[in-house]
């Protein structure tokens, strides 16, 4: 990472955080308080702020596709994952509701960021503990039964590519366990906003919505092969983008 061409977003990230102090403060309040509904909308509002502030300040640019294919009430997210900005993206993207994120715990240790991404209502999970993967994710179901929405990456990992990773089995069981709709997501050209050359680069990412896909009363059959569907849909946009990629 070159630290020095990096500053000018750090600094905004930084500043950004004096900002968010007083809905830091109503956020914690409607959790204590079990106030639901209002922490989903001090957090929609948190994220209104920073996900386009960042997107800005990493000179990206933003091209979301069917915005309004997105179902009212919680849903789970599903999306292939390029890089560490994905979560700026979303935020960027999704204005219309509250999304927290499955996310590793890792992310916890960076200074200030690493606060806000549990506040949101994400889930972090130790990678390499499956035990600890599968207590997030009842904590999740239990999330969305009370209106809050979740962003997961099944590939488990960033492909800091243009290319996809296989999804990873038991990543969709939050919707399947409540019922919920899967939004599939495709995203293309995220890494490079920030991965590829270890500094904020002026990029364009793609966003795109997919038709939701019900899961409730969905039949056994259906449901075991719903992961494989759900890459399917996904990685078919993205090979669709890619495709479109000059060959040098």
């Amino acid at each position: 990472m070159n630290v020095v061409r990096s500053l000018p977003f750090f600094a905004w990230g930084v500043g950004s955080m004096v900002h968010l102090r007083k809905l830091k403060r109503l956020i914690d309040s409607a959790r204590a308080g079990g106030r639901w509904v209002e922490e989903q909308e001090y957090i929609r509002q948190a994220q209104n702020y920073w996900g386009p502030g960042a997107l800005k300040a990493l000179h990206g640019t933003l091209e979301a596709e069917h915005l309004n294919r997105i179902p009212e009430g919680p849903v789970l997210f599903v999306s292939n994952h390029q890089g560490n900005v994905d979560i700026a993206v979303f935020m960027a993207a999704v204005t219309m509701k509250q999304h927290g994120f499955v996310a590793k715990r890792e992310l916890e240790d960076i200074p200030y960021f690493g606060k806000w991404v549990p506040r949101i209502r994400s889930l972090m999970i130790e990678r390499d503990d499956p035990r600890s993967t599968l207590r997030a994710f009842r904590e999740g179901e239990e999330w969305l039964k009370q209106g809050f929405s979740l962003v997961i990456f099944p590939e488990g990992t960033r492909s800091r590519s243009d290319e996809m990773h296989e999804f990873k089995k038991g990543s969709l069981r939050m919707a399947t366990q409540t019922g919920l709709p899967i939004v599939p997501v495709s995203l293309s050209g995220s890494w490079r906003l920030f991965e590829e050359k270890g500094y904020p680069q002026p990029w364009t990412v793609r966003f795109y919505v997919h038709e939701p896909i019900a899961t409730d009363g969905l039949p056994k059959a259906e449901l075991a092969g719903l992961n494989d569907r759900v890459e399917a849909v996904i990685r078919a946009k993205v090979d669709e983008w890619n495709a479109q990629i000059p060959k040098i």
